[in-house]
Parts: structure tokens; C-alpha cells; sequence
């Protein structure tokens, strides 16, 4: 692999576009909206899995190692959602893995609320539902790229990431008024169990935890069916004349045969797509701008993300909060994240991709070293369940500067990494492979995350200090590859990655 190209240097295959209308720019969004429900519904997924953890361990009699290979699997499952969700959307489009993808969570969502106690079928309709969540949100920033305007393709395909964290926060909020809705349960059963009567059913918290995330799997199907398909999808079938119509409606009618003859050829000059399109003409490696996208993917998960919220709860009680102030920190985290989202948004298209990259990468390292010394040099106490974990209350300064690097991390990783690494497997990869190389970026990246949030608590328990350090570490490499690897792709048309792909100057 090269030095990326920058934006500058790759030369336009048309003059100057002509300004986007005001109307084109509000269908853009609304169907960037829909699209970015998939985010929303990672926020009901997980409101819905918090509220039925005791409470399957409480029907079940399961193990908490099977409890927790039972909520996790939902990740796993969302690999192979991934995997086959781009692929499968060269052939079907991408509208149709909403629509199929809105009716696996509406489906999954009903039929986890009457497993009853059966833990198999937990698992088989998790299968199901993180399948749809692979597929969602991986097809969001590839349909959000294909239908916006180049001008505004950043802000739009962060949308989704937005709809994350807003999602996560409302719906967890659902969550805990369902749950304070409920009668106190019967003896030692959790409050989940406790049953809520609502319009004639006589159903528990869990159950109606779940009955909720198919009323969001119902929104985000009737937003996915008022959508228009990808124009690059309608091209590459030979409905030249429904392309047309998408894109007068979302970038406006001047030039619209132009780009249409400009998408047809990016589409057939290298030919078709699928897996195979993925590698060099040799067909000994795969494509440079695709390890890009793998890299990238990896990446996003392997600084740490999920296990740096996993151990905020620590951090937050240095400084005087207990475990009762759950909310407060949640509202401290969710504050900062949407700071953060609202700020890379406004910058995206501006800036450029690298650039906010870069700093985020930065600033992630910083935090986590300073993270890292923290946890390393404070004094260690032995735990109730064994071994030793820094004890930062004893030192409130230490405590503080560890909040402060926690925050200065979510957002650097809120405001850049977060939406820009979707921003970028979306956009960056030339039309004809775009399909199959965003099934593979999505698919590494679910892995990662499930494998950052299978070895944490092992590592954790070695050293947190040392973690942090890994992170850091990691931290550090992603500023090497966006440096060397990461093109920009800025106000580029998605018919010019062809020529960024190919570059190798």
C-alpha cells in the first residue's frame, strides 16, 4: 500500500456541478433519515437486552458465562448479518435490505417475548435479530452515500451515528420507566419479571421491553418502503429511466443524463460486481483500498470503544458518584457524545475526512496514555472477586484527571472515528465492488467489536492499566495508517473512486 491520494489530485470527470436545490437537499435527508433508524434500533436492541439480562437468568437458571454468551451472540450473528447484507444488495438493492432487515427485527422482537424460559429459542431468535442489525447498519452508509449530494454526503451518512447515541439514551430511558411502572415482583424474582398490563395483556417487563423494539422494527419498515432506491442500484439493473427520477429528486434535474452515463460507465468499464471483484487482476490479493476499508473497520473497534465505557462505571465513582447514579452518568457520557456528533457533523464536509481523523486519533492516544499512567501508578487494592484494580479515590486529582481523559476520549472517538469510518466504507470504494466491500468492512468490524468485548474483562482482571496502555497502542497505529493509507474523499462524486482506488502515487 501507498501514500493516499488527496482529494485535490484526482481530477473531476465533469465540469463543476451545478448548485443542489433546497428540495433535492430535503429528500436527501429524509431518506438518510430513514436509513439512520438503523441506529435508532441499536439503542432499542439495547434497552431491551438490559432489561431481560436478570431476567433470563432468573427463568432460565442459566450460568453467567452462558448469559453472557447468550446476549453477546446478537453480535456475533450481526457479522454474518454484514457479511451477506452488502453482497446480497448488488443483487436485490439496498432499499430491500432495509425493508428485509425492518421485518427480521419486527419478527425476532415478537418471538423473543414468548420464549418463556427456553433459552434455545432466546438464541435462535437473536440469530435472527442480530442479522438485521448487521445488515442495517451496514447498509445505511453505502444507500446514504448513493443518494446524497456530494456536498453533503459526510453530514448525511453521520446521521446514523447521531440516531445511535440518541437512540441509546431514549430508549434506556424507556427502559427504566418500564421498569419503574412495575409492581414490586414476588420474592426474590428481579423487577423484570414483574408483570405490566397494558391494552389487555397481562405480559412482563422483558416482554414488553421486546414488543417495543418490533414498534421501532415497524417504524423504520414503512420509513424504508417511502424511500427511493439507489440510483447506482437502478443503473446497474438497466432502470435508467427510474434512476432519473431518484436522481432529480436528490440532487436536482441539471446534469442528471450527464451522471447517469457517468454511473453507467464507473459500473461496466472494470466489470461486474461481487467477492471476486474484491481482488488485484492477479487475483492473488485483495485490492488495495480494500485493506483500506478493513483497516479501517478494525480499527474503529480495536482502540477500545466498548471497554472504555465499559469501565467508566470506576472512573465515575472516584469523584463521589455510587452506583445509584447511573442516570447522571449516562447523562454526563450521552452530552458529551452528542457535543461531539453534532461538531464532526458540522465539520465532515468541510474539513475533510482525514483531517478530523487525525485529531481523533490524537486525542484518543493522549487520553488513553494519560489513562493508562493513571490506573498504572495509583495504588492497587485487592477486589472481591480477586485480584488487584487502582484505587483512585484515594487520590481525588487522580480520580478527576482520569474523568477528564475519559471524556476528552468519547468525544475524539464520538465526533470522528465513530461516523467518519462508516463516512468513509460508504463512499470510498468505486461502484462496481462497493456492495461486496462493504459486507466485508462490516463484517470485521462487528467481529472486533465482539472481540474487544470478549477479551476485555480478561484483561481487565490482569491489569486495567496495562489494557489501557494496549489501547493506547492501538491509538498510535491508527495515526500511522490514516496518515499513510487514508485517502480523502471530500465533495468527491462517487464516480471518481474509481480513480482514487487505482492511484498509487
Amino acid at each position: 500500500m501507498t501514500r493516499p491520494t488527496p482529494a485535490s489530485t484526482v481530477s473531476s470527470p465533469t465540469a463543476a456541478r451545478p448548485a443542489v436545490p433546497r428540495a433535492a437537499r430535503r429528500r436527501a435527508l429524509g431518506a438518510a433519515l430513514a436509513a439512520s433508524i438503523s441506529g435508532l434500533m441499536f439503542g432499542w436492541d439495547a434497552m431491551a437486552l438490559n432489561v431481560v439480562k436478570n431476567a433470563l437468568a432468573f427463568h432460565t437458571g442459566a450460568s453467567t458465562g452462558l448469559l453472557g454468551f447468550a446476549v453477546a451472540f446478537g453480535v456475533l450473528s450481526a457479522v454474518l448479518g454484514a457479511f451477506v447484507a452488502g453482497r446480497l444488495s448488488d443483487r436485490v438493492g439496498r432499499r430491500v435490505i432495509m425493508v428485509i432487515a425492518a421485518i427480521l427485527f419486527i419478527v425476532s422482537s415478537v418471538g423473543t417475548a414468548f420464549v418463556g424460559g427456553s433459552l434455545a429459542m432466546f438464541l435462535f431468535w437473536r440469530l435472527f435479530s442480530g442479522m438485521a442489525m448487521g445488515a442495517a447498519m451496514t447498509i445505511a452508509p453505502a444507500y446514504v452515500s448513493e443518494t446524497s449530494p456530494a456536498s453533503m454526503r459526510g453530514m448525511l451518512v453521520s446521521l446514523r451515528q447521531f440516531m445511535l447515541i440518541i437512540g441509546l439514551f431514549v430508549c434506556g430511558l424507556l427502559g427504566d420507566a418500564m421498569l419503574g411502572a412495575a409492581p414490586a415482583p414476588d420474592g426474590d424474582a428481579p423487577l423484570s419479571t414483574s408483570h405490566l398490563g397494558i391494552l389487555g395483556l397481562d405480559l412482563e417487563v422483558w416482554q414488553w421491553a421486546f414488543l417495543s423494539v418490533a414498534i421501532g422494527g415497524a417504524i423504520y419498515l414503512i420509513a424504508s418502503l417511502m424511500t427511493p432506491e439507489s440510483p447506482r442500484f437502478l443503473i446497474a439493473r438497466g432502470r435508467l429511466d427510474e434512476a432519473r427520477a431518484v436522481l432529480v429528486r436528490t440532487v436536482g434535474e441539471q446534469g442528471v443524463d450527464q451522471r447517469v452515463e457517468e454511473i453507467g460507465r464507473s459500473l461496466g468499464e472494470h466489470g461486474g460486481g461481487g467477492f471476486r471483484s474484491l481482488l488485484t487482476p492477479s487475483g492473488s490479493n485483495l485490492q488495495r483500498i480494500v485493506w483500506v476499508g478493513i483497516g479501517l473497520a478494525a480499527l474503529q473497534q480495536l482502540v477500545g470503544i466498548n471497554a472504555i465505557f465499559y469501565y467508566a462505571t470506576t472512573i465515575f465513582s472516584t469523584i463521589g458518584f455510587d452506583e445509584q447514579d447511573a442516570l447522571q452518568q449516562t447523562l454526563v457520557l450521552t452530552a458529551v457524545k452528542i457535543a461531539a456528533i453534532i461538531v464532526g457533523m458540522l465539520l465532515v464536509d468541510r474539513v475533510g475526512r482525514r483531517p478530523l481523523l487525525l485529531w481523533g486519533s490524537i486525542a484518543m492516544f493522549t487520553a488513553l496514555v494519560v489513562t493508562a499512567i493513571v490506573m498504572l501508578t495509583a495504588p492497587q487494592v485487592a477486589q472481591d472477586g480477586g485480584g488487584l484494580a487502582p484505587d483512585l479515590a484515594s487520590n481525588p486529582i487522580r480520580g478527576v484527571l482520569a474523568l477528564v481523559a475519559l471524556c476528552l476520549y468519547v468525544f475524539a472517538y464520538a465526533g470522528t472515528w465513530g461516523p467518519i469510518m462508516w463516512v468513509l466504507i460508504g463512499e470510498m470504494f468505486p461502484n462496481r465492488l462497493r456492495g461486496a466491500a462493504t459486507s466485508v468492512a462490516g463484517g470485521v468490524e462487528w467481529a472486533s467489536n465482539f472481540a474487544v468485548t470478549l477479551t476485555f474483562p480478561v484483561l481487565a482482571a490482569w491489569s486495567i492499566g496495562t489494557t489501557y496502555a494496549l489501547y493506547a497502542a492501538v491509538a498510535l497505529v491508527s495515526i500511522v495508517f490514516v496518515l499513510k493509507f487514508v485517502p480523502e474523499t471530500k465533495n468527491l462524486e462517487l464516480e471518481q473512486m474509481d480513480q482514487l482506488a487505482t492511484s498509487r502515487s
